[in-house]
């Protein structure tokens, strides 16, 4: 089958190639990653250091690096996942114009499917694939559609966060429902500790939907209850506060040295080990608020490069 997977450009996206490519063996698969960034990412503080952290540090600093190396950690760098799975890999800024339209008609995909991937498809692109689009969105639908559903389900106290595997239509989050699953809410991970979980289990039920597409068998649908259904933007400023109130961290920075490191080449993991401590990774994070983050980019590029030879 060929497969169009759409992910985003960040070190999620990575995690998420590394998941679902080594199980999409026997397809064709192209990847596109989206480059998208919303003007409120840089108007609130909590979400300017979550950019850093997911997209700046290692999407200008630590996968250069990276890839500059012979070896390879155990999560791979998206030239990493290019290279180690045989996939094509493009980043579009837009999805539904003429030239990216007229390149997936091109590659013919049976099937696309997103996870994280920013972008909406509108109707142009939504007739393209015989068997449909479909979206791991990493929220339970239909409560929780729109963006940060995981952060919005902590500030409502929920004990387990869920993730949806839906059928893409016109709106945004509103197509009829595959699967929703779940998973139990450790407050010591923060809510960035859950996010790769939560698309590794939309990403599972999608495994399980394109079998049952493989065997002739028509997938079972639910159409969204438009009673319950809820729409979040990005939070603001007071959102924040109120998940710091119930203790509640954005990023646990032991979590993230955890998650990031999985990336770094053993050879050379152990030269970059105090840069990328937990501690080492806070104080560069909380300097992006003073310095601005083309200054802490830079001024940390030069200390892993240091680190690194």
């Amino acid at each position: 089958m060929r497969i169009l997977f759409c992910t985003k450009r960040d070190v999620f996206g990575a995690s998420i190639l590394n998941w679902i490519l080594p199980r999409l063996d026997g397809h064709q698969v192209k990847v596109l990653l989206s480059d998208k960034t919303r003007t409120e990412e840089n108007s609130v503080q909590a979400l300017v250091e979550e950019k850093f952290l997911e997209r700046d540090l290692p999407l200008r600093v630590l996968f250069p690096l990276i890839d500059a190396q012979a070896a390879t950690g155990k999560l791979a760098t998206f030239e990493g996942c290019r290279q180690r799975y045989h996939v094509e890999i493009d980043t579009v800024t837009r999805i539904n114009d003429p030239e990216t339209e007229a390149m997936i008609r091109a590659w013919k995909p049976d099937i696309i499917v997103s996870a994280r991937f920013s972008l909406i498809f509108k109707a142009n692109i939504e007739s393209i694939p015989p068997l449909g689009i479909f979206n791991v969105h990493p929220g339970a639908l239909p409560g929780y559609a729109g963006l940060y559903a995981p952060l919005r389900g902590v500030l409502n106290e929920d004990k387990q966060l869920g993730c949806t595997l839906h059928r893409v239509d016109e709106g945004i989050d509103t197509g009829a429902i595959y699967s929703v699953s779940y998973l139990p809410f450790a407050l010591e991970r923060s809510i960035f500790g859950h996010i790769a979980q939560l698309y590794e289990l939309g990403l599972a039920s999608f495994l399980e939907l394109l079998s049952d597409l493989e065997r002739g068998k028509n997938p079972v649908l639910q159409v969204q209850d438009k009673a319950l259904f809820r729409y979040f933007k990005l939070p603001d400023g007071a959102a924040f506060e109120s998940l710091k109130t119930l203790g509640v961290d954005l990023v646990s920075f032991d979590v993230y040295s955890d998650f990031i490191k999985q990336f770094v080449p053993e050879v050379v993991l152990n030269r970059l080990s105090h840069a990328l401590s937990p501690e080492a990774l806070k104080q560069i994070t909380q300097q992006v608020s003073i310095t601005g983050i083309d200054q802490v980019v830079s001024a940390f590029g030069e200390q892993l490069t240091r680190s690194g030879r």
